[in-house]
Formats: structure tokens, C-alpha cells, sequence
């Protein structure tokens, strides 16, 4: 008989009011690599509870040898109205948690070219990303479209990463 344990530790960083999620973090194995996974809005995870997102990202990256996840969304706000300030902070964590990962994940999904404030957010991101030389990379469909969300049904349980391509949106 054999008998395996992990220990799964998760850190979730809100704003004092808990209205912004900025940063969820879990770790199963320090000693492998990180990934940073960047999608559009904050979802139901906290610090017990997982959605179906944040199940499938630590899924997938465990199935393909990483130890650690990391998701960051365009939009912070689970709670209010999207804010300046809290956009600024969101890239104040960007930068934070890009010194602590191997890979970053570009995961948004295919919808956000027709909503100005992502495609702005996304810019500002992948500009802060581009500028300290992050390895960027992006989920591809086994018919080898790419750029999918992680809940896109053709990739949710099998994930191929390949790199980035940044190609400028405009609405």
C-alpha cells in the first residue's frame, strides 16, 4: 500500500475591504516552477474555496510539472465598481509576483478585443511584462488556435502552452 500526501498552500491577497482580489497564489511544491496565469476578472476562489478556474489553472500546471500558481486578472473588483486605483494596484502586484515566476501565462480568452478598458489593461500589463523580459506564453487548442481562458472547453483539462503573441488590439 502506498499512501501520498501533499500539502497545498494558498495565499489570496484582497484589498482591506475585500472589494479587490489582486493575487492567488498556490504552492504544492516550492522546488518546481512557478507560473503567473493573467485572466480578465477575479473570481469565487478565496483561500478555502476553489471555482472551476482556479481548479483547471492548478490542474493543468501540475500536469505539466509546475509547483506553483499564481492568477492575476485584468480586473481585480469582485465587489464595486472597477476603479483607477485599484487598477494601479494591480499592477503594483504585477510587478511583485513577475520576480517570483518562471512563465507568464496570457489566458484572458478570445472575447476581450471588444471591451476597451480589458484591451487597455491587457496593454498596460503585457507592457510592464515585455519590459522585464518575462517568458510569456498562451494556451493553444489541439486545432492549434490560441489565446484561449482556461475554462475553454477544448483546452480546460489539457493545456499546451506555446509563446505569446502580442498582437495590438483596438476598439
Amino acid at each position: 500500500m502506498k499512501i501520498l500526501k501533499s500539502t497545498l498552500k494558498t495565499e489570496v491577497v484582497f484589498d482591506d475591504a475585500l472589494a479587490n482580489k489582486y493575487v492567488v497564489r498556490k504552492e504544492w511544491n516550492k522546488s518546481k516552477k512557478a507560473a503567473l496565469v493573467i485572466m480578465k476578472s477575479a473570481g469565487e476562489t478565496n483561500e478555502i474555496e476553489q471555482d472551476h478556474t482556479t481548479m483547471y489553472v492548478t490542474n493543468n500546471l501540475a500536469r505539466l510539472g509546475y509547483g506553483t500558481a499564481i492568477i492575476m486578472n485584468l480586473f481585480p473588483t469582485i465587489e464595486g465598481a472597477n476603479t483607477n486605483s485599484s487598477a494601479v494596484e494591480n499592477l503594483k502586484h504585477l510587478k511583485e509576483e513577475l520576480i517570483k515566476v518562471d512563465d507568464v501565462i496570457i489566458a484572458v480568452g478570445t472575447g476581450i478585443e471588444t471591451n476597451k478598458e480589458a484591451v487597455s489593461h491587457l496593454k498596460m500589463m503585457v507592457v510592464i511584462l515585455l519590459d522585464k523580459k518575462a517568458n510569456l506564453l498562451q494556451i493553444e487548442c489541439p486545432k492549434g488556435r490560441k489565446g484561449f481562458h482556461p475554462l475553454y472547453p477544448a483546452v480546460k483539462n489539457e493545456w499546451n502552452l506555446v509563446p505569446y503573441e502580442y498582437v495590438e488590439l483596438s476598439v
